[in-house]
């Protein structure tokens, strides 16, 4: 009795574990030949592997969609750890006055001009103190394959001058063909600070993005009342364009 090859390719697609593409096509391959040979009347072979690859092909699709799925979780969690990094050593780097350190924070493109990041230092010194602690909130994906960015609302703790929300972008570009998650440069950051100026470093917004969510009523109440308790009384301008 004659096999069918089309079991067989449904088989040996099913062993290719290197694509997740693979185990559906060794499914759909499997059922097809599977229904075929029940069409046959006994006249051709091959079931058992044609069940084979329809088990093996199941089986890994499922492994590679729960994988997929752990990687995703787990880029984007190391991608946020370098974006707080990224934003605790910037802000500390220019409160320092380590204004060559502090623009290798920012993407070539929007690194701010020496003045702009000593103003921005010796601002963020005055009014809030020392940075204590950093929180990313409504990440969001902007940009292209090409020139990729993502979008954040920051939560800085400064002691003394307490909660201050603001928000920033990063791009994204790989800077080496190895480099699996990627180092994210600022494009630019803001810093909400009423009944100050808006602080700001870095170029603006690109126009075909979303503005970053506007911080709510209590965030607004509660940065007001850390402005009072911090006691720093407010600026004449802003820094930075």
């Amino acid at each position: 009795m004659p096999r069918s090859q089309l079991a067989l390719a449904a088989f040996i697609t099913s062993l290719a574990l290197c694509c997740p593409l693979t185990g559906m096509v060794a499914v759909f391959l499997g059922f097809l030949a599977h229904r075929r040979i029940l069409a046959s009347g006994g006249r051709l072979g091959g079931r058992r592997l044609a069940l084979s690859g329809i088990a093996i092909g199941t089986a890994s699709t499922i492994i590679w969609i729960f994988s997929w799925d752990a990687f995703g979780k787990w880029y984007l969690e190391a991608l946020e750890d370098r974006m707080l990094v990224t934003t605790r050593t910037m802000i500390e780097d220019a409160v320092r006055g380590d204004l060559a350190a502090s623009s290798l924070s920012f993407d070539a493109a929007s690194t701010p001009d020496q003045d702009q990041l000593a103003a921005f230092g010796i601002t963020i010194a005055e009014r809030f103190g020392q940075l204590i602690d950093v929180k990313l909130k409504d990440a969001a994906m902007r940009g292209d394959t090409l020139d990729p960015r993502m979008e954040v609302r920051l939560v800085l703790d400064f002691d003394p001058g307490g909660i201050r929300y603001g928000a920033a972008a990063f791009s994204l570009r790989a800077r080496a063909l190895d480099d699996v998650i990627p180092q994210p440069k600022f494009l630019w950051i803001e810093i909400v600070d009423p009944p100050n100026p808006l602080l700001r470093l870095g170029s603006e917004p690109a126009r075909d993005a979303e503005p970053p969510a506007e911080p709510t009523e209590a965030e607004l109440k509660e940065t007001a009342e850390a402005v009072g308790r911090s006691g720093v009384g407010p600026s004449e301008e802003a820094v930075g364009p």
